[in-house]
Formats: C-alpha cells, structure tokens, sequence
C-alpha cells in the first residue's frame, strides 16, 4: 500500500482509486465496529457503507488535526450512534442474532473451524452470542467506548478525539461499562465456567 498521507492528497483532489485504496486498510475494522455497535451483519454492512461514503464527501475537508483513523471512527461512530437513535424512536425490536439470512429465508451460523469439535464449537457460538447480547444491553454511552476500547482495542486517547469527551469520562465510561457488562455477563455465568 501506498503511504497513507499520499492517498490522502491524492483522495482529496478527487482520485477515487487512492480512496478505495485508503479505505481497504479500514474496512474490516471499521465493519467489526459497526457489527458490535448495531448487532447484525446487515446493519453493520450498511453503516459501513454510510461511512465509506461519507468520508468520501468529506475527505476534502480532512485537515489531520487527529489521525484518518480517529477520523474514519468518529463518522463511523456517529452512524452507529445515529442507528441506534433511529432503533430507539421505532421502538425496535432488542434481540440481536448472529444469524444471517441466506437468499432462500434460512438462518446460517458461520463456518467453523475443522479443529473445534462440534460440542465445542457450539459452546463458542453460544459465548459470542451471550456476548453479543450482553454488549447490545449495554446503554449507547459505554456500548460505544467500550466497544472502541476493549474489541477495537482504539486508545483512550484517540476514543477521546473520536467522540469530543474529556479522557476522564472515556475512563469513567469505560470503568462504567466494563462494570454493566460483568453484571449482565454474571446471568450467564455457566457457560464460561465450562
């Protein structure tokens, strides 16, 4: 790949090639992002396809005060901050699967892995689905610094340019979360003693 500040130049004259390029080295942190913040695959997909597209509009005002990443998280934070808003005023429904729906209306888990035996493997899927559950109780404020934190592994530092909060309260709102989470986590204590 070519150096990131190049592509930058390059993409704020308009060189869609030098964006894509820039983008690929994000994608699939930033989709991961969106999947833990929104829950589901389609909506992770979509948000971060917003954010790709946004930042393309706006990539000419880039002015790298902070880093293209903490800038490509704070759109993309504000879009999933933003669905989740949405969610909250069409009184959504709060289950979140890690199923995905095939062309044909069935439900899929993921491949496995050849190594994990089936009862294994099974106990995985439960774990990410417990975990995943348990982050999507988590109120906005902590899913998303703990998120950023604790599965993007994104500084306090930079969690803090991201989202305009003082490093205090992205330390307080991580303590907070991590906290909430352990107690949500605590209803299914049995599946991660085994």
């Amino acid at each position: 790949m070519e150096n990131e500040q190049n592509l930058i130049e390059k993409s704020k004259k308009g060189d869609a090639d030098a964006f894509s390029e820039l983008i690929l080295a994000y994608e699939k942190k930033i989709i991961s992002f969106t999947y833990r913040m929104l829950g589901n695959t389609e909506d992770a997909e979509d948000a971060a396809q917003e954010v790709f597209v946004k930042a393309y509009r706006a990539i000419s005002g880039f002015d790298g005060k902070s880093s293209f990443k903490t800038w490509l998280y704070k759109i993309a934070s504000n879009v999933a901050m933003d669905e989740l808003r949405k969610r909250k005023r069409r009184n959504s429904d709060k289950t979140i699967s890690l199923y995905t729906e095939s062309e044909d209306g069935e439900y899929e888990l993921p491949l496995s892995s050849e190594k994990d035996e089936p009862f294994e493997e099974a106990r995985k899927n439960e774990l990410q689905k417990v975990l995943q559950n348990a982050i999507g109780e988590l109120k906005d404020e902590y899913r998303l610094v703990v998120v950023m934190r604790d599965v993007q592994n994104i500084s306090y530092e930079d969690i803090a340019k991201t989202t305009g909060l003082s490093l205090g309260t992205v330390k307080s709102r991580i303590s907070r979360g991590r906290l909430s989470l352990k107690k949500i986590l605590e209803k299914n204590r049995e599946l991660f003693l085994q």
